[in-house]
């Protein structure tokens, strides 16, 4: 059985590097992000050094295009940024990769989170998950399914049922 492959996109690196140690225990999940640099053929600095002549999101989506992973995590500060930009160029730049956000509970950022998952991402995670949410909301992911709280689950409808009006 193939692992599931992970790429995490997020400006903070604690947290990213918080979600990456989560995720590399598990044996089904490969996390792409940690890819060593003699696979890359480039250094770390060189690696980690951010392109001047791109923008935040033309660089996430051409590392997610290099690196094709099956999920990304993604701050939800970067895909609502610019009227969703990232989400709209990741589904038409790497179609096979299915977008989680990662956010926190906040009131203010359901309806942000609404209108991302409209934008195609697959759910989300709260910034503060378990390692044990992480890696089975990364497994629902990758069969298909997708990953929202219940109290969420409501507002989807009533979007689905308006929309349908």
């Amino acid at each position: 059985m193939q692992p599931i492959t992970v790429a995490i996109a997020d400006e903070d690196a604690g947290r990213r590097a918080r979600f990456e140690h989560s995720l590399q225990s598990e044996q089904d999940i490969k996390v792409l992000t940690n890819v060593s640099t003699s696979e890359l053929g480039v250094t770390r600095n060189r690696r980690r050094k951010p392109r001047t002549n791109i923008t935040a999101i033309e660089d996430v989506v051409a590392r997610t295009r290099r690196l094709n992973p099956r999920i990304l995590l993604a701050s939800l500060k970067q895909c609502t940024e610019e009227n969703g930009a990232m989400l709209v160029s990741l589904r038409h730049e790497c179609p096979e990769t299915l977008v989680v956000l990662l956010a926190d509970e906040s009131a203010k950022q359901e309806e942000q989170i609404m209108q991302a998952l409209a934008r195609g991402a697959r759910g989300y995670l709260n910034l503060e998950a378990d390692q044990i949410l992480i890696s089975k909301a990364v497994q629902v992911i990758d069969r298909g399914e997708a990953w929202v709280p219940r109290k969420m689950l409501g507002k989807i409808m009533d979007e689905v049922l308006h929309w349908r009006h």
